[in-house]
């Protein structure tokens, strides 16, 4: 996908604030935000994505029609299959920072701000490593 380059300073009176509240409004519900964490895994069909939240296919169907109506995901048809997908690596930042805002309200120190060593840890969904030498060095200056 398309990598954003650019910080933008967007206004109080922007016109996209409206459409950006349209989407939160989508996010809220926990079951979409399941939906794209399963999805963030890669493209798959209503059933699995069901199997996989255990939960009936026709309420999952549900979430990802509205879902699919607000532009976080897009479908591709197989035959009878359709297979969903997140739209752009947008949908997936916005679920992992809200989980990680998430972290910070329960936990003193959020699990995604875990320093860990090159080589020592565990990447993939849900777990932020540092592995910059110049930003373990910094952490290291704070605490002393």
């Amino acid at each position: 996908m398309f990598e954003d380059t650019h910080i933008y300073d967007y206004g109080a009176e922007n016109a996209y604030v409206e459409l950006a509240a349209n989407v939160f409004s989508l996010l809220s519900d926990p079951t979409r935000l399941r939906i794209i964490l399963t999805l963030k895994e890669g493209e798959q069909p209503v059933g699995m994505i069901a199997e996989k939240l255990g939960r009936k296919p026709t309420i999952i169907s549900q979430h990802l029609a509205k879902m699919r109506w607000g532009k976080l995901v897009r479908t591709r048809q197989e035959g009878t299959r359709i297979f969903y997908s997140l739209s752009d690596e947008h949908v997936s930042a916005l679920v992992d920072q809200a989980i990680f805002q998430s972290e910070h309200i329960v936990d003193a120190e959020p699990a995604h701000h875990a320093t860990v060593p090159k080589g020592q840890g565990q990447e993939g969904p849900g777990r932020t490593t540092r592995y910059d030498e110049e930003l373990l060095q910094e952490e290291r200056v704070r605490h002393d």
